[in-house]
């Protein structure tokens, strides 16, 4: 092979690598850059392998919380798009979250599959994260735990929003339907709540976790919808949270 022809090859490759689409990662689920190596990847990751309040847990005996104290407008936008490790949808509007008389604003939620946190080792098909944040920066997520069901009810229209697959990351688009966060829920309040950690990198502790018990449903087809863009996107249980008392 020339020189010119050499020169030929090694552009076609870097036009067609992964980071020239803006699809490089900087973490992801398995082999070299998977959780077990999360540490390794960014200094700024070290809580990962080394935090005593690691994301999810596998819950045993816990007690469950019955009320859940939100204020989630029925006009709520938002914009979706392809992070490069989830479906992400940005939230506009004001949507609180209570907890402990102290307000978190929904930021965004997204999906995972399968679920992160476990009941008595118990897992479900996918959970969703809605990640809500206070005034002095610190974090509080509802998780909403789905499994295969006729349909996906109240987020259908977000599973028909998903992104054309090979689409670059971070190009967001603007949901055509307005929703009210307060739908994805399940109709029991009945909840888990633990202190954990965000369950990506870079793992930071503190987070508010509120558990939905009941799950909702998610169709097939939108799963495999999902699935088709994201593949499998959950980090495994670090630890089992005990009854609190």
């Amino acid at each position: 092979m020339n020189r010119l022809a050499a020169l030929f090859v090694s552009v076609l490759l870097l036009l067609l690598s992964p980071a020239s689409r803006g699809f490089a990662q900087s973490f992801g689920y398995s082999g070299d850059t998977g959780p077990e190596f999360w540490s390794d990847l960014n200094a700024n990751n070290v809580t990962c392998n080394s935090g005593n309040l690691q994301s999810p847990v596998d819950f045993g005996r816990q007690r469950v919380s019955p009320r859940l104290d939100v204020e989630y407008d029925a006009a709520t936008i938002g914009n979706i798009f392809h992070n490069g490790q989830n479906i992400e949808i940005e939230i506009e509007g004001y949507n609180t979250l209570w907890l402990d008389r102290k307000r978190y604003e929904l930021r965004q939620f997204h999906f995972h599959t399968a679920s992160e946190h476990r009941v008595r080792s118990r897992g479900y098909d996918m959970e969703m994260h809605l990640v809500h944040s206070s005034a002095d920066g610190k974090n509080a997520v509802i998780a909403v735990f789905l499994q295969r069901g006729e349909s996906s009810s109240a987020l259908a229209p977000i599973f028909r929003s998903l992104p054309e697959r090979g689409r670059e990351f971070n190009v967001k688009e603007k949901l055509a339907e307005a929703f009210n966060p307060l739908a994805f829920l399940p109709k029991s309040r009945k909840h888990y709540r633990y202190l954990g950690s965000l369950t990506t990198p870079p793992c930071t502790e503190g987070v508010q976790w509120v558990v939905m018990l009941d799950p909702v449903t998610v169709s097939d087809e939108d799963m495999a919808q999902f699935v088709a863009r994201i593949g499998f996107n959950a980090r495994y249980t670090q630890r089992e949270v005990p009854l609190r008392r």
